[in-house]
């Protein structure tokens, strides 16, 4: 006797169907056993239409050769799989509310008996769903598959959940997130070694590694990868740099005429012009623009203007009413092209760096001191540039801040995920959210150039 296939009847309240041979196989040893009975298996299944019951007569079965008390065994037809009061796809339809639509558990099941007709879904089934999912993630075969289209780069950076920290590495240039390890209280340099190790057992073996200024990082990544760069986070020091000028800023701000302390009451002289008027409007328009100071100029990555017309005519007026700001602005179009696009070797970065160095309008200006003592710093821009090495290098950890981002705000919605079960439920579905590239993207190295190219000689000048 063959199996009917189970089939979905929308059309009906409820459906039937049979999955009952005379013979079944063993889930435990594979022994043939003889049908003993039939029983009766339903479950909710979800509808737009109304609440609908998927029901399904299966065969029970008792296998001759396991042990007293482990021999009895029934055929789980497909969508019946478990002991749940749901169908297999109606409770996978439920998780991707929570999983790729970002829903909290509360909502997920309050969609799911509103709209799916899933009647009685309370959000602790939900959560139970949400950690089994979690529990059947293969994390050793995710690791396999991630090192087979590893790009050859990695970054790494630490996020602190509550008591719980979770050190996240990922590989920006296919954008996929290989692993989240998760601790109480803080990481030390031997939680992070035990990443990079169980990364290296698993096969990768990055050329470079990218990080924020953590001292978490350097010595552990010479032990466990000695041939791999490690690379400072571009983005990361400027955002450093940025602080630091905002004392070059106010500096040059006290230089703007200032009005005088007036005394209290009506002026003697009715209808003369009050300067005291037009100075404080003066130093409310530089002040209120400060922030374009800092801003990079130029297209971004999708061809948009960073600074609109309107900013910069905003910004040419403070620079009229401040000169001292101007050097300040340069500075910072200086900073930004030494670690933009257009430097794209070795010998060109350091001349750029030399020519910031030797600037004696920048040597001059006020409070800028230690943003050139850094830049004095070999050791330190030998590790901001390491990323010219490569042609395709990320020169940031924006990636895995991203990821880090995702996690505090899916934590926000998912408020009830504070047990070390839960957290690692959601850490493993994380993980596997993403669909492998079909061409993954491998990091390429630079020729190597002695000298600066004829044509950029024109652009240094420039």
């Amino acid at each position: 006797m063959h199996p009917v296939p189970l089939q979905l009847r929308k059309s009906h309240p409820t459906s039937f169907a049979l999955f009952a041979p005379e013979t079944g196989r063993c889930p435990r040893c594979g022994a043939v056993a003889p049908r003993n009975e039939i029983r009766e298996l339903s479950r909710w299944a979800a509808s737009l239409t109304a609440p609908q019951k998927e029901v399904v007569r299966v065969g029970c079965y008792i296998c001759p050769r396991c042990p007293e008390g482990e021999r009895w065994f029934r055929l789980e037809p497909p969508g019946f799989e478990g002991w749940r009061n749901y169908t297999t796809s109606s409770m996978l339809g439920v998780l991707s509310l929570v999983t790729v639509h970002k829903l909290s558990f509360t909502g997920a099941a309050a969609v799911g008996r509103s709209l799916l007709h899933l009647p009685e879904l309370a959000d602790t089934t939900v959560l139970r769903w949400y950690r089994e999912a979690g529990d059947q993630v293969d994390y050793r075969g995710h690791l396999a598959r991630m090192a087979e289209v590893f790009s050859g780069q990695l970054a790494l950076d630490e996020v602190y959940d509550g008591g719980f920290y979770v050190i996240k590495a990922t590989d920006p240039l296919n954008n996929l997130e290989l692993t989240a390890w998760i601790g109480e209280g803080s990481p030390t340099a031997e939680d992070v070694r035990e990443v990079l190790l169980e990364l290296r057992e698993a096969g990768i073996w990055p050329q470079l590694v990218v990080t924020d200024a953590s001292s978490l990082y350097p010595r552990v990544i010479q032990e466990v990868w000695p041939e791999a760069e490690h690379q400072l986070c571009v983005f990361h020091f400027i955002m450093g740099v940025n602080k630091k000028l905002a004392q070059v800023f106010w500096a040059a701000y006290k230089t703007m005429p200032e009005p005088k302390k007036r005394k209290r009451g009506r002026p003697k002289k009715r209808g003369r012009p009050r300067l005291d008027k037009l100075k404080r409007a003066n130093r409310r328009k530089v002040k209120a623009v400060r922030y374009l100071l800092f801003k990079r100029g130029g297209v971004d990555g999708q061809g948009k203007v960073r600074i609109t017309e309107n900013e910069q005519r905003h910004l040419d007026e403070a620079l009229r009413l401040c000169p001292a700001l101007a050097h300040l602005r340069r500075f910072i179009e200086t900073l930004y092209e030494l670690f933009g696009p257009t430097t794209d070797s070795h010998v060109l970065a350091e001349e750029r760096r030399q020519a910031i160095l030797e600037d004696a309008e920048f040597i001059e200006l006020s409070g800028l001191a230690p943003v050139l003592d850094n830049l004095r710093d070999e050791e330190l821009f030998n590790r901001l540039t390491r990323h010219l090495s490569f042609e395709n290098a990320d020169k940031t950890s924006n990636h895995v801040e991203r990821e880090n981002r995702e996690l505090r705000k899916r934590q926000r919605s998912h408020y009830r995920l504070r047990s070390i079960r839960s957290l690692c439920a959601f850490l493993d579905l994380l993980l596997v959210r993403r669909d492998l590239p079909d061409q993954p993207r491998r990091l390429r190295r630079r020729e190597r150039r002695t000298e600066v190219d004829p044509g950029r000689e024109e652009v240094l000048a420039a």
